[in-house]
């Protein structure tokens, strides 16, 4: 009796088990999923150029026939600058393969050592709208937008200078002083992204 008694508590016991395990194992299942990614960001390219070079564009020669105005060749030799002469010259501000806005600053002065005659003056016209006058050493600045259209990413400064000629100079109120001279003008154009602002317009 004691036996069969020990044999059913047995088989209660392993029952009892099993149940357990099977509770125990549905209430830790769960679904588990993973999912893994990555953040990425494209940065925009940077370029900037003045006269097409991005250190150092060749210098610029007032005398040659492409910046200085045509003349009788019986009053003047053909590259050199002389007081009545004038010219114009271009310098191209480029930023046609960059995908920001830039700001520019240029400046024109006159390089340590060169004096020049009070009566040479220089004239601008900073991308449009009309000439005004420049003083050398002083910033010529502004913005180039981005746009989609290289050709939209580029602008000309043009300068033009003028060496006034003076018929009641005299001998003692001359420019004497800077015939056969070599002058030199310092011209530096530095571009900076423009600084983004948040958009007005609603995200697409």
């Amino acid at each position: 009796m004691k036996k069969k008694l020990f044999g059913h508590l047995g088989v209660v016991a392993l029952a009892l088990t099993l149940i357990s395990m099977t509770l125990m194992g549905g209430t830790l299942a769960r679904y588990v999923t993973e999912v893994t990614g990555n953040a990425k960001a494209e940065v925009a390219a940077w370029s900037f150029k003045a006269n097409a070079s991005d250190t150092k564009f060749t210098d610029i020669d007032l005398g040659s026939t492409t910046n200085r105005t045509k003349y009788d060749a019986k009053d003047i030799k053909d590259g050199v600058i002389a007081p009545g002469t004038k010219g114009t010259f271009d310098i191209v501000l480029d930023g046609s393969t960059s995908e920001v806005g830039v700001d520019y600053t240029v400046k024109i002065a006159a390089k340590s050592g060169t004096t020049l005659p009070t009566d040479l003056t220089f004239k601008v016209v900073n991308g449009t709208g009309d000439a005004t006058a420049y003083t050398l050493n002083s910033d010529i600045t502004g913005t180039i937008d981005y746009d989609a259209t290289a050709a939209n990413m580029k602008k000309t400064i043009a300068v033009s200078w003028e060496w006034a000629f003076d018929e009641n100079d005299t001998i003692s109120s001359n420019d004497n002083t800077y015939a056969d001279k070599t002058w030199t003008l310092d011209i530096t154009a530095l571009g900076k992204q423009t600084i983004p602002n948040v958009s007005s317009q609603p995200a697409a």
